[in-house]
C-alpha cells in the first residue's frame, strides 16, 4: 500500500482506488475558516449592530454555541455516512418522502439565496468604490446592475466549466484574513486609545433593543457560521478523519468566532461620532465597515472594499457551482424534473441546473441586503434542524451503524440545537424589518415545492422504483393479519428461516410470506431476469408446503437485493421481516452486509436478523428456553416480543452484564423494562459482573436454545454490532443467535409510549 492512501474499494484487475488522504487537521481547518470568514462580515457586521446594539458581541458567541451543535451532528453524520454528502442525501435516506425532498430543495434555495447575499454585498462594495465615477445613475441602482452582471459572468464560467483553483481560493483566503486582521489592530488602537471607551458600549445601554435584538441579530448572522459542512463534506480526504473533522469544525468555528467578535469590538469601540456607534453602523448597513476603516487607519475604506470584493467573488463561484450540482443530483434522483440533470455535450457541465439555478441567484440580487440574508437564513435554519432531527432518528433506528464521532449527551444536544434554532428563526422573523414579508415567500416558496413533490416527484420516485424492481410473481393469502416477510434465496437456510418465520406467525394468528428476488447486473435490463421466473416460482413453492400456517410468494426482478426487498416492504407493509446472516462482513463500508445494512436504515418494519447454528433442523415451538442479554431500549422489547413467540410454554432469561456491582441498579431497571411484553411467561433475571461481556454471553448462551439480541448502543453490545460478537457467539457455542431492530417512527421519538 502506498503511504498515505486508504483504501477503500479494488477494481475487476485488483487494483486498489480510494481518494488520498493528504489533509490533516491544519489543511481541514482553514478550509473551515475560509468559508465562515466570507462575505457575512463585510456586510452584515453593521446591520447586525444596529439591531443588536453593543451586545452583537453576545450574539455572536451565542451563533458560535448554537453553530457548534449542529456542527457535531454534521460531524457525526458525516463519520457514519462518508458516501452521502451532505444533509440532502443524510434526509432522504433517513427519512425518505418529501422531507427527503424538502431537505434537497431547502439545501438548493438555501445555496442560491447565499449566492445572491454575497452578490448584492459585491454589487454594494463595487458602487462605492465607482460612485464617483457617474453621476447618472444613483448608487443604490448602480449596486444591483453590479450585482447582477457579477453572477452572469460566474453563471457563464461555471457553464463553460472553469472552476477556482485551490491555489487562487488560498491566497483569497490569506488576503482577507489579512485586511481583517488589520482592522481589528487599528480597531482596538483606537478604541482603548479613547478615555471614553467604555461609553461606546453602553451608551444608553449594552442592550438597546433587549434580548429580542440579541435573537434577531443572531438569526440575521447565522448564515455566516455553517461552513462547517465544507470540513465535513471532505472526510474522504482527511488524515484520521474520525478525530480530525470534529477537531476541526471546532477549532474552525471558534477561531471565526473570534474574529467576528473582535471585528465587532473594533467596530463599535473606535468609531468617534455624534451618535451612539452601533446606531452610526445600523444607519450605514452593508457599508459600516468601510466608513468606521476610513475613519481609523489609512486607505481603510479600500482595503474593506478589496478584501469583501475578493471574499464575495470566491464565495459566490462556489456558490453556484454548489446549488447548481443540489439541483443536478434532485434531477437525477427523480426529485426534481429530469432535464436538470443533463450534462453539456461540450462542456460536460450540469448546464440547464447552472442555469436554473441563476435564474434564483439574479431575481434575488435585486432584492434589499436585509430580505436576502432573512430569505438565507430561513432556509439554512430549516435545513439544521433537518439534521438534527435526522441524528436522532438514526441513533433510534440504526444504533448499530459504526460511527467513529459521536455527539455526547444524546438525545439532548440535537434538541438543543433544534430549540435554539427555532428560537432564533421566531425572532429572526419577528425582529427584523420585512422579516414577516420574508416569511411569507418562504411559506409560498414551500408549497410550490410541495407541489412539485406532490404532482411530480412522488409520481416519478415511485415509477423509478417499479423500474428498478418489478414483481413478477406474487401469492398471498386472502385475509388481512400478521404479516411477516421472509427474503429467501439459499435452499437450505430458506427452510430455516421459513420454519423460524413460521412459528412467529403460528403463534400471532399471522401469514408468512416468502420474497425470492432474481438480480441482473445494472447495465441488463430487467426483462433479462424473465427466464429465472419458473425455477424461482419453483423454489418458493417447495419451501411454502414446507409450512403450516397460511404463506405466500412474491418474485422480484431487481438490480440490487435491498432495493427490491425495500420495494417489498413498501408494497405489503409487514409488521415484521426477517432476514438470514451468514455472518461477519469484512467489507470496510458495511457492518452486516451490502443488503442487510440499507435495509436496517430504511425497511419500516421491524427487522430480526437471524444467525442459525449450523447444522439446525429442528421445527422450531413455544417451549424453548430463550436467553436475552438486554441493555434496555425498543430494540431489546422487540426481543423480547419474539422471544414470547418462541418460550410461551418454555422460559426467558434476562441478561445484564455490569462492569461493577453498583451496575446492579441499572439492571434491575432494564429488567423492568424488556418483561413488559412476557407477562404469563416463566422470566428468570441474571445480573452478573465480568470484564468480558462477550465470554461471559458466550458460556451462557450454551444452556439455551436461542440467543435474542436487541440491537443498542451500549458497550457490551458494541462489538456485536460491528461485526464481532456473533462470530465469537457462533464460534463458541452452537445456538441460534438473532439481532432486533424495532421500528421506531419519528412519533414515537417525540412521545414516546408509556
Amino acid at each position: 500500500m502506498v503511504s498515505g492512501r486508504d483504501v477503500s474499494s479494488k477494481d475487476t484487475n485488483g487494483i486498489e482506488v480510494s481518494l488520498s488522504r493528504e489533509l490533516g487537521l491544519f489543511d481541514i481547518t482553514m478550509l473551515g475558516i475560509a468559508a465562515m470568514i466570507g462575505a457575512g462580515i463585510f456586510a452584515l457586521t453593521g446591520i447586525a449592530a444596529g439591531i443588536a446594539g453593543p451586545a452583537l458581541l453576545i450574539a455572536f458567541f451565542l451563533n458560535g454555541i448554537v453553530a457548534t451543535l449542529t456542527s457535531l451532528a454534521y460531524a457525526e453524520l458525516g463519520s457514519a455516512m462518508p458516501e452521502a454528502g451532505g444533509a440532502y442525501p443524510w434526509v432522504r435516506e433517513a427519512m425518505g418522502g418529501f422531507f427527503g425532498f424538502l431537505s434537497g430543495w431547502c439545501c438548493w434555495t438555501a445555496q442560491c439565496i447565499a449566492c445572491s447575499l454575497y452578490a448584492v454585498t459585491f454589487g454594494a462594495f463595487l458602487s462605492e468604490l465607482t460612485k464617483s465615477l457617474t453621476a447618472v445613475i444613483s448608487q443604490v441602482v448602480l449596486a444591483k446592475v453590479y450585482s447582477v452582471a457579477i453572477v452572469t459572468l460566474l453563471a457563464y464560467i461555471n457553464y463553460r466549466g472553469v472552476k477556482e483553483s485551490g491555489r487562487v481560493g488560498g491566497f483569497v483566503t490569506v488576503a482577507k484574513l489579512i485586511i481583517l486582521l488589520i482592522f481589528i489592530v487599528f480597531g482596538i488602537y483606537a478604541t482603548f486609545t479613547r478615555p471614553d471607551w467604555i461609553k461606546a458600549f453602553t451608551t444608553p445601554s449594552f442592550f438597546p433593543h433587549g434580548f429580542a435584538g440579541v435573537l434577531a441579530a443572531m438569526g440575521l448572522t447565522y448564515i455566516a457560521f455553517e461552513g462547517y459542512d465544507i470540513i465535513v463534506q471532505s472526510g474522504e480526504e482527511v488524515k484520521e478523519p474520525e478525530k480530525n473533522i470534529p477537531k476541526a469544525v471546532v477549532l474552525a468555528l471558534w477561531v471565526s468566532v473570534a474574529i467576528y467578535i473582535l471585528v465587532a469590538f473594533a467596530a463599535i469601540g473606535s468609531v468617534r461620532v455624534n451618535i451612539p456607534s452601533w446606531e452610526y453602523l445600523g444607519k450605514l448597513k452593508e457599508f459600516g465597515l468601510i466608513r468606521v476603516a476610513d475613519q481609523i487607519m489609512p486607505f481603510g475604506g479600500f482595503l474593506i472594499i478589496l478584501g469583501g470584493l475578493i471574499s464575495t467573488i470566491s464565495a459566490m463561484n462556489a456558490t453556484i457551482y454548489s446549488s447548481s450540482r443540489v439541483a443536478f443530483a434532485m434531477g437525477r434522483d427523480g426529485y426534481l424534473p429530469p432535464f436538470l440533470a443533463r450534462v453539456h455535450d461540450r462542456n460536460r457541465t450540469p448546464h440547464l441546473a447552472t442555469l436554473f439555478s441563476y435564474s434564483i441567484v439574479a431575481v434575488m440580487a435585486v432584492l434589499p441586503i436585509e430580505v436576502v440574508a432573512t430569505a438565507a437564513d430561513i432556509m439554512f435554519l430549516v435545513l439544521f434542524i433537518l439534521v438534527n432531527i435526522v441524528l436522532i432518528i438514526l441513533r433510534y433506528r440504526r444504533p448499530d451503524i459504526k460511527r467513529p464521532f459521536k455527539v455526547p449527551a444524546m438525545p439532548w444536544l440535537p434538541v438543543a440545537a433544534v430549540v435554539f434554532q427555532l428560537i432564533i428563526g421566531y425572532f429572526l422573523v419577528t425582529e427584523i424589518k420585512h422579516g414577516d414579508i420574508v416569511l411569507g415567500g418562504t411559506a409560498i416558496w414551500m408549497l410550490f415545492g410541495y407541489a412539485i413533490y406532490a404532482t411530480y416527484s412522488r409520481k416519478e420516485i415511485g415509477k423509478r422504483l417499479e423500474g428498478e424492481v418489478r414483481t413478477i410473481y406474487e401469492e398471498r393469502p386472502v385475509e388481512e393479519r400478521f404479516k411477516v416477510l421472509v427474503p429467501v434465496a439459499n435452499p437450505v437456510v430458506a427452510s430455516k428461516l421459513a420454519n423460524f418465520a413460521a412459528n412467529v406467525a403460528r403463534a400471532r394468528g399471522g401469514e408468512v410470506i416468502l420474497l425470492n428476488v432474481v438480480t441482473v447486473p445494472e447495465q441488463t435490463p430487467l426483462s433479462a431476469g424473465m427466464k429465472y421466473v419458473k425455477s424461482a416460482k419453483e423454489f418458493l413453492k417447495q419451501v411454502m408446503e414446507q409450512l403450516d400456517v397460511p404463506s405466500g410468494g412474491m418474485i422480484k426482478i431487481g438490480h440490487r437485493n435491498a432495493e427490491a426487498i425495500l420495494n417489498a416492504v413498501e408494497e405489503i407493509k409487514p409488521d415484521l421481516l426477517i432476514m438470514g446472516w451468514r455472518g461477519r462482513t469484512f467489507r470496510k463500508d458495511f457492518v452486516l452486509g451490502s443488503t442487510i445494512d440499507p435495509v436496517l436504515v430504511r425497511a419500516k418494519c421491524d427487522v430480526a436478523v437471524v444467525r442459525f447454528e449450523i447444522g439446525e433442523t429442528r421445527k422450531w415451538s413455544n417451549d424453548c428456553r430463550v436467553l436475552i442479554p438486554t441493555a434496555g431500549g425498543p430494540h431489546a422489547v422487540l426481543a423480547a416480543e419474539l422471544a414470547r413467540d418462541f418460550a410461551e410454554k418454555g422460559e426467558v432469561t434476562l441478561m445484564y452484564v455490569g462492569r461493577s456491582e453498583e451496575d446492579g441498579a441499572i439492571a434491575e431497571k432494564v429488567f423492568r423494562e424488556t418483561e413488559r411484553p412476557l407477562a404469563g411467561v416463566k422470566v428468570n433475571r441474571k445480573f452478573i459482573v465480568s470484564a468480558n461481556p462477550v465470554n461471559a454471553i458466550a458460556r451462557e448462551a450454551a444452556n439455551y436454545d436461542l440467543v435474542m439480541l436487541g440491537a443498542s448502543n451500549r458497550p457490551f453490545l458494541k462489538n456485536f454490532l460491528v461485526g464481532l460478537f456473533p462470530e465469537k457467539i457462533v464460534n463458541k457455542t452452537s445456538k441460534t443467535v438473532v439481532m432486533t431492530r424495532k421500528w421506531v417512527s419519528f412519533r414515537d421519538i417525540i412521545k414516546p409510549k408509556s
